[in-house]
């Protein structure tokens, strides 16, 4: 978002008054954002099979060693990273759910003491699509009533949360979590070993679940329970994304989920419970008053409303009947973001990207492929679409992550005498192409327009096809457009690993968006995922990174995250790692 370099690497939830990054809150049913792009990433669809690529590749970029993080404020009592290939790695016992500092909208750090009290008010469009704590949906309000066993911090390390204290064996296929003791589920009952195995099982259920908890959790071949406070997951292959796993996967209360007002409530063991849910309309959350974690959260309520349109959200934080307004416009929430009044929050989560159909003609054509990735003005997107608040990139990881290369990500800018040179080597004249957006994301209408002037230089008509939501989804998840889409990647703060699995448009076996596979793409993933050693999984994302660039079936165009606006009142509401917004530690000065 931000152009500058320096602000490239934080990876959590920032405050400021003009952002590194921007995007629509993820994955809402009847949502108005990326979260509609998200949904299409992660629903299930049949395998089609890819054609087969017609021409040599054009060589990409050269590589360079991908960039470090910036460095971060070390976590309390952190765990040693699973990626590290030392024996029996453990936590210590105490800390909560990590933080981060909070800045004004001047850069500055919030001072002063949280203030116990207060209802905070808080618009979101869209209602949740169900009540659910295993529907993964990004920043909406679905993980507020939530913890996990534990949750990444800002350096993508895994921080204690339920799980207080944890051992991993040295090849990463056996992890020993100690629970905390004494957590209440909002009903009064006791977390035990015996929910979190009903959890993992529970979670491997397609109707219950998405597709990343439900392959993930079959992972773990034997789960033990040697006692109350014991839980030992064992798997039959190194699983060096295990704490991605973690940080996706909610617990929830199994007696609510099995029993007959499984539709109607949602409990967990988090700082707030669900006290109200009238659909379509409104959400309120209560302080669950014996919370794990002593002394929080501050806030006695939460009122969300569920908004339509919103332009008219981002009217209500202005007029002073709301709090915060959870991804507004991005032309809103640039101009909001530099009034002293208010904050902009960003979440690092998604890529936005361009897909193309490789089941027909003519994207089923690598060349044209490429030429596209050529003629994609992604500094007009960046400045235009985005309002000068994200960064341009050439490849699917974010910042933050292992598989990140600075230069690899400059892979691809506009140039159009090397598309028109590509074009002509496809031998094909009078191309006309769809590319298929959805009403509900005003981002991808302007990505569109901006490719549909650059594509007409080199001979290329495209036609905009903008559809509701759910025909969207049906579109790009079921392969019947015809040419190239707008859509945006999921899981992209997690392992490229985690990425390619779980996001519809990266997925390695063909049932991706695009309907691309290719052997060599399945081997490099498949060697990627059970790698242990991060130096050589790394060695592996390079050539995968190699392979995306040079088979253009995904596009990435941009680094864009969630965000939001608060009124300047508002306090330490923390980003996750996985894309959603924590009320934990928020409170109103």
């Amino acid at each position: 978002m931000d152009v500058n370099p320096a602000n490239r690497s934080a990876p959590n939830a920032t405050t400021t008054s003009r952002p590194r990054l921007t995007r629509r809150a993820a994955l809402r049913l009847l949502a108005t954002g990326s979260g509609v792009m998200l949904l299409a990433a992660c629903a299930p669809t049949p395998p089609v099979q890819s054609a087969a690529p017609t021409a040599a590749p054009a060589k990409p970029a050269d590589t360079a060693k991908p960039a470090a993080p910036a460095a971060t404020t070390a976590p309390a009592a952190a765990a040693k990273p699973a990626d590290a290939p030392k024996p029996a790695d453990s936590t210590a016992a105490k800390p909560a759910a990590p933080t981060m500092a909070v800045t004004t909208a001047s850069g500055a750090k919030t001072t002063g003491q949280p203030k116990s009290g207060g209802t905070l008010r808080v618009g979101q469009v869209g209602d949740i699509p169900r009540i659910d704590g295993h529907l993964t949906t990004g920043s909406d309000t679905t993980w507020i009533p939530f913890d996990r066993l534990t949750a990444y911090d800002e350096k993508l390390q895994p921080q204690p949360m339920l799980a207080e204290s944890w051992e991993q064996n040295k090849d990463q296929t056996q992890i020993k979590l100690n629970l905390r003791k004494g957590v209440e589920f909002h009903t009064g009952r006791e977390l035990t070993s015996e929910d979190v195995k009903w959890n993992v099982i529970w979670v491997r259920q397609p109707q219950i679940a998405s597709g990343a908890l439900i392959n993930q959790s079959k992972w773990w071949t034997e789960i033990e329970t040697p006692d109350k406070y014991t839980v030992i997951l064992k798997s039959d292959q190194p699983r060096p994304a295990t704490f991605d796993f973690f940080e996706y996967f909610n617990i929830v209360d199994r007696e609510t989920a099995e029993g007959p007002e499984a539709t109607t409530k949602m409990v967990g063991t988090g700082p707030f419970a669900l006290a109200e849910w009238i659909q379509g309309d409104r959400l309120r959350f209560v302080k669950h008053k014996n919370y794990w974690d002593k002394g929080k959260p501050y806030l006695d309520e939460i009122h969300v409303t569920v908004h339509r349109d919103p332009q008219a959200m981002a009217a209500q934080i202005e007029a002073g009947t709301l709090d915060v307004a959870i991804a507004p416009p991005v032309g809103d929430y640039a101009r909001l973001i530099d009034d002293p009044k208010y904050r902009g929050v960003t979440v690092p989560s998604t890529t936005f990207v361009i897909g193309a159909n490789t089941t027909m003609d003519p994207t089923n054509n690598k060349i044209l492929r490429q030429a596209i990735n050529w003629a994609i003005d992604r500094q007009r997107i960046a400045d235009v679409v985005f309002h000068k608040t994200v960064n341009p990139t050439s490849i699917p990881w974010i910042p933050s992550s292992d598989g990140y290369d600075a230069e690899k990500a400059k892979s691809y800018s506009l140039n159009l005498d090397k598309s028109k040179a590509l074009f002509a080597q496809t031998g094909l004249s009078n191309i006309e192409l769809d590319v298929t957006t959805s009403t509900a994301v005003n981002d991808q209408l302007g990505v569109a327009q901006i490719l549909q002037f650059e594509l007409a230089k080199i001979g290329i008509k495209l036609n905009v096809k903008t559809y509701e939501p759910g025909a969207y989804i049906n579109q790009i998840n079921n392969r019947r457009y015809q040419g190239i889409y707008v859509g945006n990647t999921a899981y992209a703060s997690m392992q490229p690993i985690t990425c390619i699995a779980n996001s519809r448009h990266l997925d390695s076996t063909g049932n991706s968006n695009s309907g691309f596979t290719s052997e060599k793409y399945r081997e490099l993933h498949t060697a990627a995922s059970i790698e242990p050693d991060l130096a050589k999984r790394k060695a592996l994302y390079a050539q995968i990174t190699d392979l995306i660039l040079d088979e253009s079936f995904t596009m990435p165009l941009a680094s864009v995250p969630n965000r939001m606006v608060t009124r300047a009142a508002v306090q330490n509401i923390i980003g996750s790692r996985h894309g959603s917004l924590l009320y934990n530690e928020a409170w109103i000065e």
